[in-house]
C-alpha cells in the first residue's frame, strides 16, 4: 500500500473516530438538555430515538449520492451538517427546536457511514479490506468508550458545551477531510447497466428507493442486510435493558452497569483489531457470521439466565465477541460482494436496515421487559439462533448450486 492510500485511510479512521467520539460525547448529556429544557419523559425519548429515525429514511439516499456524486464530498457535507446541526444544540430554546435539529444531525451523520466504507473499498485491495473495515469497526467502539467521560467532564462547564465542542470538533474534522482527501472519481460513471438501474433522469429519493429495491432483491446481498438488521434489533435488546437488568433483577449498582456498557465496546473493539481479519480471511463472511451470531445467542440465554453479576459479565463478553465478529462481516462482505458503482448504494442500505432494527429494537425489548425482565434475551438470543440455521441452509444450497453449475460446465466441456 502506498503512502497516499495510507495517509488517506488514516485520516478516515480519525474522521470514523472523532464522529463516533462525538456520538459517544451527545447520548448521555441529551437527556439533561432535554430536561433542562423541560421535556416530558416522552419527549426526552423521542430527543434519542428522531437520530435512529432520520438514519432510518436518508441512509440509502446518501449512499444513492455517493455513488452519483463522488464519495468525498458526500464525506464532508454529512461531517460538517453533523457539526452545525450539533453545536446548534446548544443554543436550542424549546424541546421542539431540539427535536429538529436532533432529525437533522441524524440526516447528516447517516451520510458518514456509507460514504467512508465506500471510500475505503476504493483504496483498499479485496485481501486488505477486512482487516483495514476491522479496524473500522475497533475505532468505533474506542469513540464510544471515551464519548460518555469526556462528555460528563465537559459538561462541568455548561450543559451546551459538550454539544458545542462536538460541533466545532466536527466541522473542524470535515475541513480535514476537505484538505487532505483523495478527490477520487465518480464511481457510477463506470456503472453497467446490468449493475444499476437509471438515474440520470431521477431525483435523488426515487434513484434512492430503487437502488434499495435492487439490493434487497439480489440474493448475494440480501442475506447480508438481513443479518444486519437481525444483529441491530438483537444489540438494542442491550442498549435499551442492560442497564435496567444489572440494578433492578441482578440487584446491582449503576456503576456496575456502566463498566459493562464498556466493557461491551472495548471488548468488541479488540475483537475486530485483533483476531476478526484472521477468522474472515480463513471462513468467508457468512461462516464469520455464523460464528459471531452462535457467540451472541450463548450470551442473550447466559444473560437471561444470569442470577450473579459475574455471569452476567461473561455473557456481556460474549456478545460483544459477536458484534466484533458480526458487524465488521457484513460490511467486508457487502463490499466484496456489489460493484464498484453500487458501494455507496450497498453501505447505505446496510445503515437503513441496520437503523431500522435500532428503532423497532428498544419499543421490543422494552416491552418484553415489562412483561418479564429476562424476555429480551431470550427473545434475541432466539432470533440469532433462528438466523445462524437460516444462514446456514443458505450457504448449504449455494455450494449446490455452485457445484452443480461447475460439474454442468465440466460436461459442456468435454
Amino acid at each position: 500500500m502506498d503512502l497516499t492510500r495510507k495517509a488517506s485511510i488514516w485520516l478516515l479512521l480519525s474522521t470514523m473516530f472523532l464522529t463516533s467520539l462525538g456520538f459517544g460525547v451527545i447520548l448521555p448529556t441529551l437527556p439533561f438538555l432535554s430536561k433542562h429544557l423541560g421535556a416530558t419523559p416522552l419527549e426526552m425519548g423521542l430527543a434519542i430515538s428522531v437520530f435512529s429515525v432520520a438514519s432510518l429514511f436518508s441512509s440509502f439516499l446518501w449512499g444513492a449520492a455517493s455513488d452519483r456524486l463522488g464519495r468525498r464530498p458526500v464525506l464532508i457535507m454529512g461531517i460538517v451538517g453533523y457539526g452545525l446541526s450539533s453545536a446548534l444544540l446548544a443554543l436550542a430554546p424549546n424541546i421542539t427546536i431540539l427535536l429538529i435539529l436532533r432529525f437533522l444531525a441524524g440526516m447528516m451523520a447517516s451520510a458518514v457511514s456509507p460514504s467512508s466504507m465506500a471510500l475505503v473499498t476504493e483504496l483498499t485491495s479485496a485481501e486488505e479490506r477486512p482487516r483495514i473495515l476491522g479496524y473500522m469497526g475497533s475505532i468505533n467502539g474506542i469513540g464510544f468508550i471515551f464519548g460518555p467521560p469526556v462528555g460528563a467532564f465537559l459538561s462541568i462547564f455548561g450543559i451546551g458545551v459538550p454539544f458545542a465542542s462536538v460541533g466545532l470538533l466536527s466541522i473542524l474534522n470535515g475541513l480535514l477531510a476537505m484538505r487532505f482527501l483523495p478527490r477520487g472519481s465518480k464511481p457510477a460513471e463506470g456503472a453497467s447497466e446490468a449493475n444499476r438501474p437509471e438515474v440520470n433522469k431521477e431525483n435523488a429519493w426515487v434513484a434512492g428507493v430503487k437502488r434499495l429495491g435492487l439490493l434487497l432483491k439480489n440474493r448475494m446481498i440480501a442475506p447480508l442486510l438481513f443479518g444486519s438488521f437481525v444483529i441491530a434489533l438483537a444489540d438494542a435488546s442491550i442498549s435499551s435493558t442492560l442497564s435496567y437488568y444489572i440494578t433492578g433483577p441482578l440487584q446491582s449498582t449503576q456503576t456496575m452497569a456502566g463498566w459493562a456498557f464498556m466493557m461491551n465496546a472495548g471488548v468488541s473493539a479488540i475483537a475486530q483489531a485483533t483476531v476478526f481479519a484472521r477468522i474472515f480471511t480463513r471462513y468467508g463472511d457468512m461462516m464469520t457470521i455464523v460464528i459471531g451470531f452462535s457467540f451472541g445467542a450463548v450470551g442473550f440465554f447466559l444473560l437471561g439466565l444470569s442470577h450473579l453479576l459475574v455471569w452476567a459479565f461473561g455473557a456481556v463478553a460474549l456478545l460483544s465477541l459477536c458484534r466484533g465478529l458480526a458487524f465488521p462481516s457484513i460490511t467486508t462482505g457487502i463490499s466484496l460482494r456489489i460493484s464498484s458503482a453500487l458501494q455507496g448504494s450497498g453501505f447505505g442500505s446496510y445503515n437503513t436496515v441496520g437503523s431500522l432494527g435500532r428503532t423497532l429494537g428498544p419499543l421490543i425489548a422494552g416491552w418484553l421487559f415489562s412483561v418479564h425482565a429476562s424476555s429480551p434475551f431470550f427473545f434475541s438470543g432466539g432470533l440469532l439462533l433462528l438466523t445462524v440455521g437460516a444462514f446456514l441452509l443458505w450457504t448449504h444450497r449455494e455450494r449446490k448450486t455452485s457445484a452443480h453449475q461447475q460439474s454442468n460446465t465440466v460436461q459442456k466441456t468435454v
